[in-house]
């Protein structure tokens, strides 16, 4: 899984950029805003998620990791894929998005391309109660949840992800510590 690129950009459109990362250039999905802030020959770090399918291999990517695990838990939610959860948090902050969906503000949402009232309610409903507002948004500590949405998107069953998340030893802290673990376990 490819987690984190940092490299130079080489090219940009308006939904993707080109990063070089010793040689090797990284096509990834970003927003527009995201994009906007690069010119060619910067350096950027970007947070990607992988989708990998039969017709397609895919980078989603973003400028913080808070965005990366909002991202995962919109994704969780059913009829939601990667490209609508990535238009909601490239139209503002993660905290923003946050925020509105635990003030149940489905109007919020809506306002994206690609989410109808039905979905934003689902969002609502689903994420309502797992959100937490917080000044720490670095992610050194993560709830189960966490885990079961990142093994999820690498293609693993709810409940065996869920199964995989209850067997971990106590003490881990970090979401890497945490999928590392989850994975050798299962072997």
């Amino acid at each position: 899984m490819i987690m984190r690129l940092r490299g130079t950009v080489l090219d940009t459109n308006l939904d993707w950029m080109l990063i070089d990362v010793q040689g090797v250039g990284y096509a990834v999905g970003v927003s527009l805003a995201f994009s906007a802030k690069y010119q060619l020959g910067d350096e950027v770090t970007i947070w990607t998620h992988e989708v990998i399918r039969d017709d397609a291999h895919q980078l989603f990517g973003f400028e913080s990791r808070d965005a990366l695990e909002l991202f995962w838990k919109l994704i969780a939610v059913n009829g939601v894929g990667p490209k609508v959860a990535q238009k909601i948090l490239g139209a503002s902050s993660p905290e923003e998005v946050r925020r509105n969906v635990m003030e149940g503000s489905v109007d919020f949402l809506t306002r994206t391309p690609g989410v109808g009232k039905k979905t934003a309610q689902k969002i609502v409903l689903e994420l309502k109660g797992s959100l937490v507002m917080d000044e720490d948004t670095s992610g050194t500590v993560l709830s189960n949840q966490d885990l079961i949405e990142a093994l999820m998107s690498l293609g693993y069953a709810t409940q065996e992800a869920r199964r995989m998340a209850d067997g971990l030893p106590s003490g881990l802290v970090s979401m890497e510590e945490k999928l590392k673990a989850a994975l050798t376990t299962s072997v």
